[in-house]
């Protein structure tokens, strides 16, 4: 994903980190289409803002900090797109770490996030 699209994609990425964070789970959910989908690595699939606001919370309330989210590439074009790369967490003394994947949509004049799952490397 070349240009201002990945440059998007990155200050996105950025914004997300920022959030989790500084554990404000609520501006989190403002990533998420009305009819999102979660696929959280191992766990239940959650929907729309609210089911975000509740996972990223209860993520951020078990004591993962320091998220980071690296961007590999993508694509788009008009409404829709993709993006992928990698994620890592901090969870006590340990490092988590997998890759994701997000599918967007435009939603209310933004792009925000319709699909989001990601894996964990074992």
């Amino acid at each position: 994903m070349p240009g201002p699209p990945y440059s998007l994609a990155t200050a996105a990425a950025a914004r997300w980190d920022a959030a989790f964070n500084a554990g404000d789970a609520a501006g989190l959910s403002k990533s998420y289409t009305k009819d999102a989908v979660i696929l959280p690595a191992g766990g239940e699939t959650v929907t729309g803002p609210a089911g975000a606001e509740k996972l990223f919370g209860s993520f951020i309330k078990g004591g993962l900090k320091n998220h980071k989210v690296t961007v590999q590439g993508g694509d788009g074009e008009g409404d829709s797109g993709y993006v992928y790369g990698r994620w890592q967490v901090d969870a006590g003394d340990k490092k988590l770490a997998g890759h994701w994947v997000n599918v967007l949509k435009r939603e209310d004049g933004q792009r925000r996030t319709a699909l989001h799952t990601w894996n964990l490397d074992q």
